[in-house]
Formats: C-alpha cells, structure tokens, sequence
C-alpha cells in the first residue's frame, strides 16, 4: 500500500505534468508577437515583378548599425500597396530601447525602393503599419536613350524561341531596332517622363507565326506607350502606358548590339509604315 502523503506526492506531480504540457505550446506561442501592415511608395510608376524585405531593428544606438531582429521577404504578385507580416520572439525585446521597421523592394535583386525614415514599432498596435519607401537614388542624367533588349511585352515575359525585339534610342529621338521579326525605323518624343513612339516603319519580311505574334503585339505596345521609369540602376527601362501600366520592360545592351540583332541595317532593306 502506497502511503497517503506518497499518494498525494505522485498526484501533484501528475497535474504539474499535464499542467505544463498543456500550458507549454500557449507560453510558446504567446512569446511571438505578429506585426501587419503594408509597404508602399509615392510615385506613379508601375512595379515589375520585385521582392519585397520588412525587417525589425534594435535603433537605441545611434552611431552603431542596427541589429537585425527578424526579417520577412515576399515576392509581390500585385502593385502597391503590398501587405506584409513579420512574426519575431518577444524576448529578443530589451527594456529601453527602441525598434523600428525598414523595408525595401528590389526587382532582379536591386533596390528599386528603400525606406529614407524608419517607421517605429508601434506600441499596443501590432495591424496596420504603413511603411512608405523612397526611389533608391539615380542619376540625375536618367534618360531613355541607348540600346535595350525587350525581356517581357505586357505582363507576359518574351519567349526565349526566336531573337527578341530590341531597339535603339539616340538622343535626337531616332528610334531604330528589330521588332521581333523585321527590322524597325521610327521618331520617339520625349517630354520629361512622358514618352511617345510616331508610326513605326518596319521591313516586310515574312517570319514564322510565334515570331510574327511578337512584332504584332511589340509594335501595338510600343504605340500604346505614354512614359518611362528607368531603375536606380540605369540598366532596366519600363516603358508604360496612360494608366502607368507597364507595355515593354527592356534590359539595357552594349551599343553594338543592335546591329548584331539580325546582321543587317535598316538602309539595306525597304521599309514601309505598319
């Protein structure tokens, strides 16, 4: 026979266990905290397919770099604004100090837009955090001009069958390239970040039917466009339309590249308006 105060001992004991067993995953999951919100920017331009960063930052120290607490990264499949939500460990908090959130959204692993103020982590509301970003800075000098190589026509990305069309814009407005199909002569008119493409001559060569889809659809989006935004980079240059929708995303080419596109000059053929 066991003795009571045993029995009393070994009954405790059970309660503690199951106690804590079952209160254990709550402690655990009220030490996480879950902040919501949504990362955004001020200027008018459409974004391309990016990644979006929010990281939590130790900001107490002034002259030394903030620590990284927690960090989230999401691929954004809409425009702006972009929701995000950061979870981290309460205990990583210190009494005194101060935390703050940054973020930042890159297309093809560069910073597009970055955060100029740090937004603080605000108390007692952990939903609704709107983070602001700023264009990562760029030259003055941003121009439209150069050679650029098409790498997606609308939201759909050119197909890696056949050459793409690619183009070269001088900084008298002449436009000349390859549409996908046949060669391309035309007048670009810049106006600050207004931008409109005149009738586009083309060569009348005939080309398999994927080949002659691209030009169409090159050319019609080329004739809807109305303004640029070139990447802090100067390597990227989205063309959009009136709605700040993107028409032709280009990547930027060595000079020499437009005439390689498809080894003949716009002088060796007849062109004639499409």
């Amino acid at each position: 026979m066991i003795p009571s105060f045993l029995r009393r001992s070994l009954l405790v004991a059970t309660v503690c266990g199951v106690s804590a067993a079952v209160l254990s995953p709550l402690s655990a999951q009220a030490a996480t905290t879950t902040l919501r919100g949504s990362v955004t920017y001020r200027e008018r331009m459409a974004l391309p397919p990016s990644v979006v960063e929010v990281r939590l930052l130790d900001i107490s120290l002034a002259d030394a770099k903030a620590p990284v607490l927690a960090r989230t990264s999401l691929r954004a499949t809409r425009q702006v604004p972009i929701p995000f939500t950061l979870k981290f460990n309460r205990a990583l908090l210190k009494a005194g100090h101060s935390y703050a959130l940054d973020a930042t959204i890159f297309v093809e692993g560069r910073p597009w837009f970055v955060t100029t103020t740090q937004t603080p982590v605000p108390k007692g509301n952990t939903s609704d955090i709107m983070l602001v970003l700023s264009r990562a800075s760029a030259s003055t000098t941003a121009s439209p001009t150069g050679t650029w190589k098409a790498e997606r026509l609308g939201d759909a990305p050119v197909t890696e069958s056949g050459k793409p069309p690619m183009v070269s814009i001088a900084e008298d407005g002449t436009v000349s390239g390859f549409s996908g199909c046949n060669r391309v002569h035309g007048k670009a008119t810049l106006d600050g970040a207004n931008i409109t493409f005149g009738p586009m001559m083309t060569t009348r060569m005939a080309c398999p039917p994927p080949a002659m889809a691209t030009e169409q659809l090159f050319l019609k989006n080329m004739e809807a466009t109305r303004g640029w935004h070139l990447a802090p980079t100067g390597d990227v240059l989205a063309l959009v339309d009136a709605q700040d929708k993107p028409t032709v995303v280009f990547r930027r080419q060595p000079a020499e590249a437009d005439e390689s596109a498809t080894g003949t000059h716009p002088s060796q053929s007849t062109l004639t308006p499409r």
